[in-house]
Parts: C-alpha cells; sequence; structure tokens
C-alpha cells in the first residue's frame, strides 16, 4: 500500500479500491470500477478544470508576469 497527498485528501490504494480521506475525517471509499469512471470523467473534463482560476487566497495582489519582446541577437 502506498499513501499519497491530492491536494488536502490523502488517497491510497487499498485491495477493494482507492480510498480518499479529507483531514476533516470524511472518506471517500471507492470501488476500482468507481475510480475509473472517476477517471474519465476528469479526463472528459480536464481542459475545463485546467481553465479554473485557482486563488489560493483572495486576498493576494495578482501579478501578471509579461513575456519580455525577444531582441534580435548578433
Amino acid at each position: 500500500m502506498m499513501d499519497a497527498i491530492v491536494g488536502r485528501f490523502r488517497v491510497r490504494m487499498e485491495e477493494t479500491g482507492l480510498v480518499l480521506t479529507h483531514p476533516s475525517g470524511v472518506c471517500f471509499d471507492l470501488t476500482a470500477e468507481e475510480a475509473l469512471e472517476m477517471m474519465e470523467f476528469i479526463a472528459v473534463y480536464r481542459k475545463a478544470l485546467l481553465a479554473l482560476e485557482r486563488d489560493t487566497d483572495p486576498h493576494l495582489q495578482r501579478i501578471v508576469v509579461k513575456e519580455a519582446a525577444k531582441e534580435p541577437t548578433e
């Protein structure tokens, strides 16, 4: 068995399937079939998930970094 941390969840594989545990104590015990269906769902909505804003703290000032114009090299 191997544990991993995904966001706030501890994730581990067991013989029966995938177990997601939140620090609050909420636990999701997914069968292998349910875990695979979740992977398919995430694959379908991958682009939409990547497009979501990922602000971690609404009080932080946003910094936009613009790529510098490339100057011709001699």
